[in-house]
């Protein structure tokens, strides 16, 4: 098996109400894809104009400690974040204040040099990266 063309086809995140997530990532651009909603398995798809996939699964139950991967004292494996590429990270720190949309980390420059990158959290706490993209590796 060669992976020489892999390609992500969207990623899962788990929730604790649908209609709460879907408004939210709703504002990032993401839509309800019906094709993808799956009621008898909790999952409910949602594509982004770019093409990009996120698949919302909704059975999750409330961590008391918020993000039970990242905000625990003992740190379980798992998927801690998805990141995403922004045009502008000045226009996007705009946006996130008119929509009251808290930064818990950043703007703060990463990759040494190559990105500069801010952190939200979704209403679970689910982790979400933004990144601006400054310059490229050689």
């Amino acid at each position: 098996m060669r992976f020489d063309t892999l390609r992500l086809d969207h990623i899962g995140i788990r929730v604790t109400d649908l209609a709460t997530a879907e408004a939210f990532y709703a504002k990032l651009g993401f839509l309800r894809d019906p094709e993808e909603y799956a009621p008898e398995a909790k999952a409910c798809g949602l594509v982004h104009p770019t093409g990009l996939r996120i698949h919302l699964i909704y059975n999750g139950e409330p961590a008391e400690v918020g993000n039970v991967l990242l905000d625990a004292p003992i740190k379980r494996p798992g998927y801690t974040h998805a990141a995403f590429i922004v045009e502008s990270m000045d226009e996007l720190v705009a946006w996130l204040a008119r929509e009251e949309i808290e930064i818990t980390e950043g703007p703060v420059t990463m990759g040494h040099g190559r990105r500069s990158v801010c952190f939200i959290r979704d209403p679970d706490r689910n982790v979400l990266e933004f990144n601006e993209i400054l310059g490229q590796r050689h």
